[in-house]
């Protein structure tokens, strides 16, 4: 557990209270998030009438809940008004338990509009835009989001680098932004007298890997010393490198330490309080397992090479993710930094990966090390595994990952959304119990689409969210469940595009008569073109990369891979 103890003088603030804006922002913290909160300020008991907060998800740069409408509240005596979790103390507008305000990168922003200008899933805008904070958890610029907004700067909650789950964003007087110990309903931190050291971890690396006892050597990289004395400690190890007390950047070594062996640093001055803990690596050689099952079987830390081949089931965008499944189990390649450089389609087969075994949010995943290379197999008949609603709810971590179908047609709850919306979950049931669907693959061709409220067939990956109420299962598109979109083969097969790859123009096909809806996304979801009753579609101003168009014709969608030149 991170422990901070910034010493920080207290400023009266000397934002003007000509109009309301945002003054802080605590969206990460330790454990399940309850007790996240945005604070509005203004002059005291503002009038909020005619204002509306809206959360925008950077995922898609889309509004991932209706707009918050503050019609009917005004800002306390103090000129604050305060939105959060149930569990926030004094809280005017009470979203929910917990996990209510996303971490990044993501936005907050506060508009002059009726609150049904902002339905979940708008787009941003600067018109009637009052205020805006585009934020982080050490997550890379969404420069979509910025743009959009108006904004230039996204501010980072674990800008000091003491754990983004201790600190909070909050306003200074000249309407920038700093990262401090949260100050809900009270005076900002003084921006202007705040911990100047950014303190990092660049690596924890074995020294050696044997079946022996290894040490191992942390480093601690840093930015912004040379400005006060700074006292270095460590629980094990020997501390070494460069000194911030009087250089301006470099780094701090702790080496020595065997491994397996978990120790706490320390770097101390007046304004600065960093405590961190390291946890060990186990420095064992690289292990062979020939299924899956024997990979999910493995350490959390270690590093395999899974020498059998695994078909591959779905892949997206998102972190470059791939699912992967042989005969005895399955599991989540979470590529975020890029390594797996093949182009693979599903239905390949991959054989030799190697990586790291690690786990998020109670979910197994393997980060690989290098690419795999070619195909090991191509074309393979992916079939899902037909379970019954009743053995999944009661055994969904035996299905992690895995493509499933449930055997028996379910009734979709949309009373809270009729249209499939980003990140939201949908309570599915039938006669054998209940289990949950949630729209976790933000570019899936079924977002926005409306939710049947007949019986349907569900087929979809398995995944796990352990702060956020457990296992879900999520259709990989529209095909995996035939009646999600009303679709039927012949309708998907009518729709057509080509040449592909093209550099220029492509052309629209259609066996059937009636209007084409033609919409293009980028592989971050982000729709860059929107045009309709066309069957030549411009695209010289796309840059290369691969896109993906969506073809709606009456009640028949497809979605389409394009490769531009």
């Amino acid at each position: 557990m991170k422990k901070i103890t910034f010493l920080l003088a207290l400023l009266t603030a000397s934002l003007s209270f000509g109009q309301i804006a945002i003054n802080e922002l605590d969206a990460d913290q330790t454990g399940t998030d309850t007790m996240e909160f945005i604070e509005l300020s203004a002059a005291p008991n503002f009038s909020l009438d005619g204002y509306v907060v809206v959360l925008f998800n950077g995922s898609n740069d889309l509004s991932y809940s209706d707009a918050i409408d503050l019609t009917g509240f005004s800002t306390d005596a103090n000129g604050f008004f305060i939105i959060g979790g149930d569990a926030v103390p004094g809280v005017d507008i009470a979203l929910g338990a917990d996990n209510v305000i996303q971490n990044g990168a993501d936005a907050v922003a506060i508009y002059q509009a009726a609150a049904s200008s902002f339905p979940s899933g708008s787009a941003t805008t600067t018109t009637g835009l009052i205020d805006a904070l585009v934020y982080g958890t050490n997550d890379d610029d969404d420069l979509e989001l910025l743009t959009g907004l108006g904004e230039t700067v996204q501010y980072n909650e674990d800008a000091n680098n003491n754990g983004a789950d201790t600190e909070s964003i909050q306003r200074a007087s000249d309407g920038t932004y700093c990262v401090g110990l949260p100050t809900l309903r009270a005076t900002n931190i003084d921006c202007g007298s705040v911990c100047d050291l950014n303190l990092f971890v660049v690596s924890v690396s074995c020294d050696a890997v044997t079946s022996g006892v290894d040490t191992y050597t942390t480093t601690l990289g840093f930015t912004g010393g040379g400005t006060e004395t700074y006292t270095i400690n460590s629980t094990a190890g020997t501390v070494g490198g460069d000194d911030p007390s009087t250089a301006v950047t470099g780094e701090i070594l702790i080496t020595g330490v065997n491994e397996g062996v978990n120790f706490d640093y320390t770097v101390t001055s007046t304004l600065c309080d960093f405590s961190n803990t390291i946890n060990a690596p186990t420095c064992e050689p690289t292990a062979n397992v020939a299924t899956i099952a024997e990979l999910r079987a493995g350490v959390i830390g270690n590093s395999y090479v899974l020498t059998g081949e695994a078909i591959l089931t779905f892949q997206q965008a998102f972190r470059s993710q791939k699912f992967i499944e042989d005969a005895t189990a399955a599991i989540l390649i979470d590529d975020n930094n890029d390594i797996i450089t093949t182009t693979y389609a599903i239905g390949d087969g991959l054989t030799g990966i190697a990586g790291t075994l690690g786990e998020f949010n109670g979910m197994i995943q393997f980060s690989p090390s290098a690419d795999p290379g070619a195909p090991s197999s191509t074309a393979n008949t992916i079939t899902p595994q037909v379970v019954s609603i009743a053995t999944l709810a009661a055994n969904p971590g035996d299905y992690e990952s895995e493509y499933v179908q449930i055997e028996q047609d379910v009734v979709i709850d949309n009373s809270a959304n009729t249209n499939w919306t980003v990140g939201t979950v949908f309570p599915l049931s039938n006669g054998g119990g209940s289990f949950n669907f949630r729209t976790s693959f933000f570019d899936a061709d079924y977002i926005d689409q409306v939710v049947p409220t007949t019986q349907s067939t569900i087929a979809g990956i398995i995944t796990e969210r352990e702060d956020d109420g457990g296992y879900y299962i999520t259709a990989r598109d529209g095909q995996d469940a035939d009646t999600i979109l009303g679709l039927n083969d012949n309708d998907l097969s009518a729709l057509s595009i080509y040449p592909n790859p093209a550099n220029d123009f492509i052309n629209i096909g259609s066996q059937n008569e009636g209007a084409i809806t033609v919409t293009v996304f980028n592989v971050l979801g982000k729709q860059v073109i929107a045009t309709q009753n066309t069957n030549r579609l411009n695209i010289t101003n796309l840059t290369s990369g691969v896109y993906l168009v969506q073809l709606t014709q009456g009640d028949a969608t497809t979605t389409k891979k394009l490769v531009v030149k």
